[in-house]
């Protein structure tokens, strides 16, 4: 298996690819407003989420996933009790537990799991405040790409494709 330099990799290749497919969409994938390549923050934006989602798979192992995970959402539940808000502080910290209940390779690593974790960068906008989702769903879109690219360099995709080496998670 590919360690976490061969994931990011990975992740990046895949977002430069969704990147460019999007170069070349039609203004309507990113609204009127909107133009992806000189949109620096947005770019960016772009491929950090694809490179965190493509370290996700690996939060139910110690591995750099799991310290970066583990990490943000440290620092967000610290912001939200600081804040006043204990539920949503007790919330993030019950879905923080919940990888670490699960074997590796388990519910992870799964096609599910891919489209389903990234969910609530859609969720939220849309439930709140409707204006960005445009943005959101290209969000979306660099958060699947980077956890496929995961799943597909671990041979969840396709057995044709499996990425043997590295093997240190960490």
């Amino acid at each position: 298996m590919p360690g976490y330099k061969g994931h990011i990799v990975g992740a990046v290749a895949a977002n430069a690819a969704y990147v460019g497919a999007l170069s070349v969409a039609p203004n309507a994938v990113l609204g009127n407003n909107h133009h992806l390549v000189s949109d620096g923050q947005l770019l960016i934006g772009l491929f950090v989420i694809s490179i965190l989602f493509g370290l996700f798979p690996d939060i139910d192992t110690n591995s750099k996933g799991q310290d970066i995970f583990y990490g943000l959402a440290f620092i967000a539940d610290i912001l939200l009790i600081y804040d006043g808000r204990i539920t949503a502080a007790a919330f993030l910290g019950l879905l923080a537990m919940t990888p670490i209940l699960s074997h590796h390779r388990g519910w992870t690593h799964s096609k599910p799991a891919m489209i389903l974790v990234p969910l609530p960068i859609v969720l939220v906008p849309y439930l709140y405040n409707s204006t960005y989702l445009d943005t959101a769903l290209v969000l979306y879109g660099a958060a699947v790409i980077g956890y496929f690219s995961h799943l597909l360099l671990d041979g969840k995709i396709t057995r044709h494709i499996h990425i043997k080496g590295g093997g240190a998670y960490n």
